[in-house]
């Protein structure tokens, strides 16, 4: 009986042995260098566009990073995901290239948008996909009401030990010591001065405050879902 042949296995190349995966893209984020797109799967969210710029600062912090440019720009970002910057520009009736790219930079600059570069073929050059980095807005918002919240704080401890005068005509505040070295008149106007009731400056402060967890309490809400950002039918 013939002996069965033994069928030599060709070696398999180092580069064969690799598993088919998807290059990595590269996101560039102002905020945090360059990072992949495994990275920004884990931090993007799922937000409600029309919730969060119907908040008044949203649209004043967008506005004061990229003046009213960046603004639309922000709005068309924030609902259509990402978008190439030619067709970026060609839908917001943009003519130059370079004047939509110095407003998205302004918004970049602040972290506000980030993008995808993208090789073309062989040649050394790359096609740019822009998406609103909504975290970023979330967390800057956050951070104002905070900031606000820890002033308001400071003051209300002051009030419980300090007494306070106003001036009806000019609605200048004055402590009382201050006040007492001013004969009780407004130093701007002569007017007398008024003794503030404590009590309800206090309940306005903390009414504020309230008004302010809420905002934040708000904002946490958008902060539930992984969306990652992708370059797929952008055209």
């Amino acid at each position: 009986m013939a002996k069965k042949q033994k069928i030599k296995k060709k070696p398999v190349k180092k580069h064969l042995k690799k598993t088919a995966k998807a290059k990595k893209v590269k996101i560039r984020n102002a905020k945090s260098k360059t990072i992949s797109v495994a990275s920004v799967n884990q931090n993007k969210r799922t937000i409600d566009s029309k919730k969060l710029l119907s908040l008044e600062e949203a649209e004043k912090y967008i506005y004061e990073a990229g003046g009213e440019n960046g603004l639309k720009i922000f709005k068309y970002l924030i609902e259509k995901d990402v978008v190439e910057e030619g067709q970026l520009a060609r839908k917001l009736g943009v003519e130059k290239i370079n004047t939509i790219r110095k407003d998205l930079y302004k918004l970049f600059s602040k972290g506000l948008v980030a993008y995808i570069r993208k090789k073309r073929g062989k040649k050394a050059w790359y096609t740019y996909y822009w998406f609103a980095n909504s975290d970023i807005l979330i967390l800057a918002l956050k951070q104002e009401y905070q900031d606000e919240i820890d002033q308001i704080n400071k003051a209300v401890d002051l009030n419980k030990v300090e007494e306070y005068y106003i001036c009806p005509i000019c609605n200048r505040v004055y402590d009382a010591k201050t006040a007492l070295e001013n004969d009780f008149k407004c130093s701007n106007c002569g007017n007398i001065l008024t003794h503030i009731d404590t009590e309800k400056v206090l309940e306005t402060k903390l009414e504020r405050i309230r008004e302010l967890e809420k905002k934040i309490a708000f904002l946490d809400k958008f902060v539930h879902k992984s969306r990652p950002p992708s370059v797929k039918n952008t055209r």
